[in-house]
This record gives structure tokens, C-alpha cells and sequence, in this order.
């Protein structure tokens, strides 16, 4: 049961990291003014999956995005204009590798997908009704070729549980609770371009530093 089909700001503003699926790479930055953005070279955190949020986004360089968040993860408000597109929000924590908090957001239907993937290995795991966040890594990406040539898709693994982050805040009272909460969402599907032809998952290239144990 995925948590939603392929394919203006609300709260305090979140650092961002961003996921580049021309080169399958991740990036962030500082939380200062005119921080450069650096590669996240090992891309392990703390997925906040209960508070994940849908939505209507529009992504311009030079400025912030555009969002219209749903009041639920299947509950769609009006699409604001032909340019915005389904995607999600979610925080992910991380001091080691991300620096603290850091929103990542997309509307990439080979994201999407690596999300529902991910949400669904969510869903299925006990550790989830006992109120437990997964850690996740990407343990590599997936080339995808379409009519723009090659993108990477994400491999999102779950390799550990924790008890919830204080840095993460509280379950928000709309927010997925559990199991029992989840519902695919409704609306016609994005989806990414056609033809794909899906491949055996390899490293990124240059391939991502790989690291022994669960560091985050």
C-alpha cells in the first residue's frame, strides 16, 4: 500500500536536502546565511514517516517552493496551477551526516516511488506500532532511463530502529499514526517518463562512500 501515486510554505522554515537523480547523488548545507551546499556522502537518518505530509509543490531555482499541503496524506486540495506537481515532505534527522533536521521534499516519480517502497517496509514492521522511527539509508540508486536519458532512482533501505528524536518534535495530530492510519492516495497517477527499463541497483557514480555499521 504505497502512500501516494508516482507522478505556499507552512510551519518554520527546515533546511533542506535534496536528492539529484541526474547524478544519484544527495546534497544539503549549513544552517547559516549564504551556506554553500555540500554532498552528503553517506546518506543514513532518522525518516520521520509518521508526520510524512502530501501535497501540491512547484520547485523554481532561486526561490523557495511553492507548497499546498494536504490536510492528509489522502486527502487532495485543489491543484493551485498547472506547474505544481503531487509530492511529499518529510524531516529527516541526522547529526552526523545531515547536520540536525533537514526537510526533503520531491515530485520525481523515481523518488516517489522509492518512498512508497520505503513507506510500505514501514507499514509491515512491528517496530512501527511500537512508536520506533527507521533509520534509512541509500544504499545506491537505480538507473532509470526514459525519454530524458538516465535519472537514478533512490534504494532506501531500513537498517535500524530508534526511539523517537527529540529534535524530530511530536507525532502532529493529522499525522500518520501507524499501521492502522495508512491510506493509498486518491487522484490520477504521475508517473516518471516512459519507457522505463529497470536494472539491478548500482552505486552512484562516483560510487557512495560505503561505511560499516549504522552511523548517524
Amino acid at each position: 500500500m504505497a502512500f501516494m501515486e508516482a507522478p505556499g510554505g507552512d510551519g518554520e522554515f527546515t533546511v533542506y536536502v535534496k536528492y539529484n537523480a541526474k547524478a544519484g547523488r544527495w546534497y544539503t548545507k549549513d544552517d547559516q546565511p549564504n551556506a554553500t551546499e555540500f554532498e552528503v556522502v553517506n546518506m543514513t537518518a532518522v525518516f520521520d514517516i509518521p508526520n510524512l505530509k502530501t501535497g501540491w509543490f512547484l520547485f523554481q531555482a532561486g526561490s523557495a517552493p511553492d507548497k499546498a499541503i494536504n490536510p492528509q496524506l489522502a486527502a487532495w486540495g485543489p491543484k493551485p496551477s498547472d506547474a505544481h506537481k503531487r509530492g511529499f515532505q518529510i524531516n529527516l534527522f541526522s547529526d552526523k551526516n545531515l547536520l540536525g533536521v533537514r526537510e526533503f521534499a520531491s515530485t520525481a516519480g523515481s523518488v516517489i516511488e522509492a518512498m512508497n517502497g520505503l513507506y510500505d517496509a514501514w507499514l509491515a514492521a512491528p517496530e512501527a506500532a511500537q512508536g520506533k522511527l527507521p533509520v534509512v539509508k541509500c544504499a545506491g540508486v537505480l538507473p532509470v532511463t526514459g525519454k530524458h536519458g538516465v535519472n537514478y532512482a533512490p534504494v532506501l533501505e531500513i537498517v535500524a530502529w530508534v526511539d523517537r528524536p527529540a529534535q524530530l518534535g511530536e507525532v502532529a495530530a493529522k499525522a500518520v499514526t501507524g499501521p492502522a492510519a495508512a491510506a493509498p492516495v486518491a487522484g490520477p497517477a504521475v508517473h516518471a517518463p516512459p519507457p522505463v527499463q529497470a536494472q539491478a541497483p548500482v552505486q552512484a557514480p562516483p560510487p557512495v562512500l560505503a561505511h560499516a555499521g549504522v552511523e548517524f
